[in-house]
C-alpha cells in the first residue's frame, strides 16, 4: 500500500497554525548565516535557531535546537554547528524570536481511526510523558467547551495561579484549542497536529513549535444508514427458520427450538435439517427453499463451509434477516475476516440483514423470542434493552436476569463480529423503540465511530444509556482483537464521546447491572442531594465515603427535621445526615424507626433523594409495604435506594422482593447503591443542559 503521509517542515507548519488564528513566536526562514544575522537584528536578539527539515521531526533530540543565543557570534557559531551536524539533510534553518517565560502547555489534534477529529491539551512541554496530564476531546470545539476541557486537566491549579503565582491568560489558550480544533476537523488531509511547546502566561500564549503531518490518501466513503426498521425482524419475526436444527438435545440447533417453545414464541417455527424429519413434533424441511410459506428471519447454526450454500438459499427464498452463530470469521483473524466480508457482501447483494456472525442472537420476552444455543428460562419482560458483544448476554447473564430478576428485559442482541448489524444500527432501532426506557451496551470496539456519535446523542436525548466498553488497557485491547476482531479505539477518546453524547459510562459488571437496575424502577433524580439512615454507622462512614467519591451532597438535617427526628432519637444520640438509627431501633423496633426517620428525610425539601442501609437479621425483618409504601407514594419524584450488609439468603430475597413491590432497587452495599445515585445525577444533568 503507498504511503502518501507527509510532513510539514516547522516554518509551514507555523504559517498553517497563522492561518487559522492560533498564535505563534515570531520567526524568520533563513538558508545561510548572512541572512540568520539580518533575521535576527529584525526580531533582536535573544534568538533560537532550529533545523528547518520535513526529515527531521524531532529537532531537539538530534541536537537540531540552539536556545538562548545572545549575539551575533554566537549565532555564526550555531549556523557552523548545525550545518556540519545535518550536512547529509536537504534543510533550511527558523531564526526564531524567544518566547517570554511561561508555563509549558502541549495541545495537539489527530484523527481518530475510529471516531474522526479530536483536541488535546496538557501540561508538561518535554515533561509531557513524565506527567501524563491531558484532556481529550471531539472536534470542533466552542471556546466555552475548550475552558471546560481544560479545567478537567488535574493540574488546573499551576494554570489558575498556585500560591503566589498569577494565573495564566486562560482565554487565550481556549482560543487556541479552539481553533485547533476547527482546523483539525475542517482539513481532513491532516492527521495529526502536535503543538508542543505551547507556552502561556499571564499575558496570553503562543506556539514555539509545531509538527504537522498530512495524509493526501482519499478517505474511504461512509456506507448508507440503513433503516433502523430493518431490524425489527430479529426481535418479533413473524415465520423463523432454525438452519441446523437438530434432534440431539445438547446440540445448538435443538436448544434453540426448546428455548423458542419454553418462550412462548407465537410465530411460525420451521426447522431445516438435510433428513427431513420431525424435530421436537414439528415438521422439519430439507432446505429453506422448501418451506411453503414466507420466512422473514432465518437462524443459521451450521459447520462455516455450509454457509455460503445457506445465505444462497436464504436470498432465493426471500428471506429479509439472517442471525448467523457460526464464529470463525474476523474473530479468527485475517482470512476469517476475508471470508466474512465475502458472506456479509453476499447478503448485502440479496439485500438481508445479518447479525454476527459469532453471534447468539437476540431476546424479546414480551414476544417469546428467545434463540439462544443456551438453555434459558423465561425472562420478565420490561424496558431494559441490551447491546452485548458478547454472547454472555443471552447465555449466562440471560439466565441470571432470568433467576435474580434485577430488571424487566425489552430486547437483547448480541451482535458478535459486526459484519452487518452493528451498535449504531441498534442504538437508531431502540431510541425509536417504545418498549425499551433504558439501553445497556456492552462494547468491545466501535465500527463507524462518527455515525456512533451520533446514534448516541440522539439516544441519550430520549432514553439514558449506559455503557460498559473493556479493552481500555493496551493487554484488553488485544485480548479484544483475539475475542471479536473488532477494533478497540482508543479509551480517552471513547470518554470524550461519551461526554459529548450523554452516555453513562461504567467499568465493570455490577455497576452495569446496577445502574440498569436504577434507570428501569426510578425517576431521574432533580438534583444530587441525599439523605442516608442506616442500622449501622458503618454504613454511616461508607455512603460518606462514597457521596465524595461520587460528587454526592448530604445535605444538613433543617430545625425541623431535627425536631421531627427527636420523636424517635434519644436526646443524647448525635442526629446528622447520614443518620445512625441503632439507638432509636433499641427503643422503638425497627420497623417505626426506619419508617419514621425514612419520612422525616424524604419530607426535607433539599433532599433529592433517600438512602436505608440494613444489616439483615432476624430482627429486622418487618413488613416493607407496611413501613414504607404510604411515605414513598408520597414523593415519587424522589427515588430510593436500599443498601445491606450481611444476612442468609432468605432474608436478602426478602429484601429484594419486599423493595421491588414498591418499585425501588436494592444492592449488597451503600458503595454500589450511592454509585447508580451518581450515575443518574450525571444523566438528570446531561438531561437539563441539553433542554436550554
Amino acid at each position: 500500500m503507498k504511503n502518501d503521509i507527509t510532513t510539514l517542515n516547522e516554518f509551514e507548519g507555523a504559517t498553517l497554525l497563522r492561518q487559522w488564528g492560533i498564535p505563534v513566536i515570531d520567526g524568520i526562514l533563513v538558508n545561510d548565516y548572512p541572512e540568520a544575522a539580518s533575521a535576527a537584528d529584525l526580531l533582536g536578539f535573544p534568538v533560537a535557531l532550529k533545523i528547518c527539515s520535513e526529515a527531521i521531526p524531532h529537532k531537539t533530540e538530534r541536537g537540531g535546537v540552539v536556545l538562548n543565543i545572545l549575539d551575533p557570534s554566537a549565532l555564526g557559531m550555531a549556523v557552523r554547528e548545525m550545518k556540519s551536524r545535518f550536512a547529509d539533510v536537504s534543510h533550511a534553518f527558523l531564526v526564531q524570536k524567544m518566547a517570554p517565560p511561561g508555563t509549558e502547555l502541549i495541545l495537539g489534534g489527530r484523527r481518530d481511526p475510529v471516531f474522526g477529529p479530536v483536541v488535546l491539551a496538557g501540561i508538561g512541554g518535554i515533561f509531557t510523558e513524565i506527567f501524563r496530564d491531558t484532556a481529550v476531546d471531539l472536534a470542533p470545539l466552542d471556546e466555552k467547551a475548550a475552558l471546560a476541557m481544560l479545567r478537567r486537566l488535574r493540574g488546573i491549579a499551576l494554570l489558575d495561579g498556585y500560591r503566589s503565582q498569577e494565573p495564566l491568560d486562560l482565554a487565550s489558550v481556549a482560543e487556541a484549542v479552539s481553533s485547533l480544533s476547527r482546523l483539525i476537523s475542517e482539513r481532513p488531509d491532516i492527521v495529526e497536529i502536535d503543538v508542543n511547546p505551547f507556552i502561556a502566561n499571564p499575558d496570553g500564549a503562543a506556539a514555539v513549535d509545531a509538527l504537522v503531518r498530512l495524509d493526501g490518501a482519499r478517505a474511504a466513503s461512509p456506507r448508507k444508514r440503513p433503516d433502523p426498521k430493518t431490524l425489527a425482524p430479529f426481535f418479533n419475526p413473524v415465520s423463523m427458520a432454525v438452519i441446523g436444527a437438530s434432534r440431539s438435545p445438547g446440540k445448538g440447533g435443538n436448544i434453540i427450538l426448546r428455548n423458542l417453545r419454553r418462550a412462548g414464541f407465537q410465530g411460525a417455527i420451521h426447522p431445516i435439517n438435510p433428513t427431513g424429519k420431525k424435530i421436537l413434533g414439528m415438521r422439519s424441511y430439507a432446505g429453506v427453499r422448501d418451506v411453503p410459506t414466507p420466512v422473514d428471519l432465518a437462524m443459521i447454526v451450521i459447520p462455516k463451509a455450509a454457509v455460503p450454500k445457506a445465505m444462497e438459499d436464504c436470498a432465493a427464498k426471500g428471506v429479509t434477516n439472517i442471525i448467523l452463530s457460526t464464529g470463525g470469521y474476523s474473530d479468527m483473524g485475517e482470512s476469517g475476516a476475508r471470508e466474512q466480508k465475502t458472506i456479509i457482501d453476499q447478503a448485502r447483494t440479496a439485500g438481508i440483514r445479518v447479525m454476527g456472525p459469532n453471534s447468539i442472537g437476540t431476546l424479546n420476552p414480551s414476544a417469546g423470542m428467545a434463540p439462544s444455543i443456551v438453555g434459558l428460562d423465561p425472562i420478565r419482560p420490561g424496558s431494559v434493552s441490551i447491546i452485548g458483544q458478547s454472547g454472555v448476554f443471552s447465555s449466562g447473564w440471560g439466565r441470571w436476569i432470568a433467576d435474580t430478576r434485577p430488571f424487566g428485559v425489552a430486547k437483547v442482541a448480541c451482535i458478535g463480529n459486526k459484519g452487518d448489524i452493528n451498535e449504531s444500527d441498534l442504538l437508531e432501532y431502540l431510541a425509536g423503540d417504545s418498549q425499551t426506557g433504558t439501553i445497556g451496551m456492552y462494547l468491545e470496539g466501535v465500527v463507524e465511530g462518527r455515525r456512533f456519535v451520533r446514534a448516541a446523542g440522539l439516544a441519550s436525548k430520549r432514553k439514558p444509556v449506559v455503557v460498559m466498553k473493556s479493552g481500555r488497557s493496551e493487554a484488553g485491547a488485544a485480548a479484544v482483537a483475539s475475542h471479536t476482531g473488532s477494533l478497540a479505539g482508543s479509551d480517552a477518546v471513547f470518554d470524550a464521546v461519551c461526554r459529548r453524547t450523554g452516555l453513562v459510562r461504567v467499568y465493570d459488571s455490577e455497576a452495569f447491572f446496577d445502574t440498569l437496575s436504577a434507570f428501569e424502577k426510578l425517576p431521574l433524580p432533580r438534583g444530587n442531594r441525599i439523605g442516608v439512615l442506616s442500622i449501622s454507622g458503618m454504613g454511616c462512614v461508607a455512603a460518606t465515603d462514597a457521596a465524595e467519591e461520587y460528587g454526592i451532597v448530604l445535605p444538613r438535617l433543617r430545625a425541623a427535621t431535627l425536631k421531627s427526628l427527636g420523636e424517635v432519637m434519644p436526646s443524647w444520640a448525635p442526629v446528622r445526615n447520614p443518620i445512625d438509627t441503632w439507638s432509636a431501633i433499641e427503643q422503638h423496633g425497627p420497623k417505626k424507626t426506619l419508617s419514621h426517620i425514612a419520612r422525616c428525610l424524604m419530607d426535607q425539601k433539599d433532599m433529592d433523594a433517600l438512602m436505608v442501609i440494613f444489616v439483615l437479621m432476624p430482627e429486622s425483618m418487618f413488613d416493607i409495604s407496611e413501613a414504607f409504601a404510604e411515605i414513598f407514594s408520597r414523593h415519587p419524584n424522589k427515588p430510593v435506594f436500599v443498601s445491606y450488609y450481611g444476612g442468609t439468603a432468605g432474608e436478602i430475597a426478602h429484601i429484594h422482593k419486599g423493595f421491588a413491590a414498591l418499585g425501588v432497587p436494592s444492592f449488597p452495599t451503600p458503595e454500589r447503591a450511592m454509585f447508580a445515585f451518581g450515575a443518574m445525577v450525571k444523566y438528570a444533568r446531561y438531561r437539563r443542559i441539553i433542554r436550554r
